[in-house]
């Protein structure tokens, strides 16, 4: 299985490199507002991610060396993108006053343990610390699998319907946990069908029947969609569309990147997303009024926008993977044990 997965890693790559230029796009804003704030891309962007994150679940040697590794690949990044960005911030403010329409002040660094406040100098950041908390959640739920097949699954659906009571009752968990536990599942789906595969096999007898099956999700999550609000646990819908909408996205976006196999600087955004998602926050802080100085609004300016947006993440990825590949999970920084 690990070969198969090694020969389709273009595939997963392609994935998340769509995914991440979805969230990029979402952020720019602008013209592309009525697509992100509505119910189609916004069902299925964040539960797709949590997906790809569940394809490469490992328990590894036991609970420490797997906490390790997701310190390592998580929480450290994390670290480095919220207090990089905010210090950034910081300085700027302090060295041309005026720069940002609301002061930047340190106790902003406590955003991150009141809730599900926006974390103003790096928005897309809170991802990475849900992500964490849901792999800590399989990490104990995985172990039903052996002998309690049917109890796994259970526990999987009661966290995920329990996390998505939470907000519907707007109850908020510490460390988005509650998010977490609403996006169990789609981590779960990531885990199973790596293992017991559903469409991931190259050359697959049912790939002649792709664009049907993309047919039917799109129509699926069309009739079904709304509007998820991940970061606040937020779903305006019912249980059962937020889930069957956001898992027809899920195989939608994969099933068309099996399709269309590999395009170069979509599958290279996807090998290192995590980059792209802690530096695209702050670049548009600075991008966008630069932009909006030589292009009217619209579609013209938000498009250049994104353009620039990822173009500035393609040319700083290599450079960081060069001098900090262990500060944005490339290298492990913690784990030293390989």
């Amino acid at each position: 299985m690990e070969e198969q997965l090694g020969r389709r890693i273009d595939f997963i790559d392609h994935t998340k490199g769509l995914c991440i230029m979805l969230v990029v796009m979402m952020h720019v804003g602008g013209a592309f507002d009525g697509l992100a704030d509505g119910p189609v891309l916004s069902s299925f962007t964040m539960p797709l991610y949590f997906f790809v994150s569940g394809l490469f679940f490992k328990s590894y040697e036991g609970f420490a060396g797997f906490l390790l590794r997701k310190v390592d690949k998580l929480l450290v990044p994390f670290l480095v993108f919220y207090l990089g960005s905010f210090l950034l911030m910081y300085g700027i403010s302090k060295l041309l006053p005026g720069t940002f329409r609301l002061p930047v002040r340190w106790s902003e660094l406590l955003l991150v343990f009141r809730g599900h406040e926006l974390i103003r100098f790096n928005p897309p950041i809170w991802f990475l610390v849900a992500l964490f908390n849901c792999n800590m959640l399989f990490y104990i739920v995985h172990y039903l699998r052996e002998k309690h097949l049917p109890a796994m699954f259970a526990a999987t659906l009661l966290i995920g319907g329990a996390g998505f009571w939470l907000g519907r009752e707007r109850i908020e968990l510490p460390f988005y946990i509650d998010v977490a536990m609403t996006a169990l599942p789609f981590y779960f789906a990531g885990f199973w069908i790596r293992r017991y595969n559903f469409f991931l096999f190259p050359h697959h007898r049912f790939d002649k029947l792709i664009p049907l099956f993309i047919l039917l999700a799109v129509v699926t999550m069309y009739f079904t969609a709304t509007p998820l609000g991940m970061r606040t646990n937020d779903y305006p819908g019912n249980l059962f569309q937020v889930y069957l909408a956001a898992f027809a996205g899920i195989f939608a976006v994969m099933l068309l990147c099996k399709e269309v196999k590999r395009v170069p600087v979509v599958t290279y955004l996807g090998r290192y997303s995590i980059i792209t998602l802690g530096v695209h926050g702050p670049l548009l802080f600075f991008l966008r009024p630069v932009v909006s100085r030589f292009l009217a609004g619209g579609w013209v300016q938000s498009v250049a926008l994104l353009a620039l947006t990822l173009a500035v993440c393609l040319l700083l990825t290599p450079v960081i993977v060069r001098l900090m590949p262990q500060f944005v999970a490339q290298k492990d920084l913690l784990n030293r044990n390989q």
